[in-house]
């Protein structure tokens, strides 16, 4: 391809990036989260609809490093210290009871026929996609909740083991089962050293914070067009990442553990504003919409509206619903019904950690474009499902309470 394709395909993907949200934002009312309409966006000018626009390795390149900055600021927002206690042992023990869950039916559907790796398509249905379901929470008053508290904490450790395991998962290839529990347990001590090095580049950079002289420069050249602030954050991400694949990591392990340092060191600062302005400017903006909208320009959705696509549709959506909603019943001693309905549905909210699950696995072969669309396909209907039906039951426990 010549610079004038590249740069017409790169054009088009900033259109729908600014495109979506803003037309979105004319329909207040409208219960879909942005990502949603950016996948089916890509889905509709790629080359299984419209043939618009297509993944080239531009596009491609840029996805990654959106993966990278998405995971990297899921990191900075988690603080694990605020979930202490029964909360986070409950999410601890929640997500065990999902993957095991999780775990039988993805086997179970590789049985009837779906071709995929039964424990990439476990790993990918135990997540929660906590940025749709706070504003949820945030909407109804029950973010400092019982439920919301329950709902946040279960959602954290999720996303955080999920990426974890799913960081193991790609890092030696395999053929069989056996061989891929084998590597999850050899993958942890891998994963112990490699915790090491990202705590130690967390201590260094605390250090480096710390460091008075350094930090009255920072505050001047932020105020030039130097924007070392924006520089900083760019390079621990790439740094992350990079440290990430030497050990044989995805990069989106690399990047979500160093968002979680990140976040601990600028937490309470007088700088948190800033660099969360710069944050948000730089992977919101621009590089994590570019993800989503090339992963739906990627997806065979024609496979995946066939009736062999539509059945692992509702069977990938059947496992999602069992492994994540059902424990919520390990919620009955704090909640009632009711808060473990909106709980188990809002834990079962999983469309993000799915799409970069289904990408990674589509890229290493386990899984065939077919499948990982309808994966993906069931995804975005919990998205647009479970929060509307959530937010209905605390909006009307809410009520009742009145």
């Amino acid at each position: 391809m010549d610079t004038e394709e590249y740069l017409f395909n790169l054009f088009g993907i900033s259109v729908l990036a600014f495109g979506v949200p803003f037309v979105l934002g004319f329909f207040p009312r409208l219960r879909v989260p942005a990502i949603v309409l950016e996948i089916v966006a890509g889905i509709l000018v790629g080359p299984q609809v419209l043939d618009l626009l297509r993944v080239d390795d531009v596009a491609r390149f840029l996805g990654l490093l959106g993966v990278a900055f998405l995971l990297f600021l899921a990191g900075v927002e988690l603080d694990l210290g605020a979930l202490r206690g029964r909360p986070l042992r409950l999410g601890i023990a929640t997500f065990l009871v999902s993957f095991a869950l999780a775990a039988g039916g993805a086997y179970a559907l590789h049985a009837a026929g779906v071709d995929a790796a039964p424990l990439l398509v476990a790993v990918a249905l135990c997540s929660t996609s906590v940025g749709i379901v706070v504003p949820v929470l945030r909407d109804t008053y029950n973010l400092h909740s019982d439920v919301g508290t329950l709902v946040v904490a279960g959602g954290a450790v999720a996303e955080f083991a999920s990426i974890a395991l799913l960081g193991m998962l790609f890092a030696v290839p395999t053929e069989s089962a056996l061989e891929e529990l084998v590597l999850l347990v050899v993958g942890l001590a891998v994963l112990a050293l490699f915790v090491g090095v990202i705590v130690l580049l967390g201590r260094v950079l605390r250090r480096a914070a710390a460091w008075e002289p350094g930090r009255s420069v920072a505050a001047r050249l932020d105020l030039t067009t130097s924007q070392i602030s924006t520089r900083f954050v760019v390079m621990v991400v790439l740094g992350a990442a990079t440290i990430a694949a030497i050990f044989g990591f995805e990069v989106i392990l690399g990047t979500f553990l160093a968002g979680i340092l990140f976040g601990s060191l600028i937490r309470g600062s007088e700088r948190e504003s800033l660099y969360a302005t710069r944050l948000d400017a730089i992977g919101f903006g621009f590089f994590v919409p570019i993800f989503f909208i090339v992963s739906g320009m990627r997806l065979d959705i024609r496979a995946a509206l066939t009736p062999a696509g539509l059945l692992a549709v509702l069977g990938f959506l059947t496992v999602l619903v069992v492994a994540r909603a059902l424990p919520a019943v390990l919620f009955r001693r704090e909640l009632d019904r009711r808060g473990m309905l909106a709980s188990g549905l809002m834990l079962a909210t999983n469309v993000s950690f799915i799409v970069v699950a289904a990408d990674l696995g589509v890229e290493a072969g386990l899984l065939p474009s077919s499948v990982a669309s309808s994966m993906v396909l069931a995804g975005l209907v919990s998205a647009v499902l479970f929060p509307a039906l959530s937010q209905s039951v605390l909006a009307r426990e809410s009520t009742e309470g009145a």
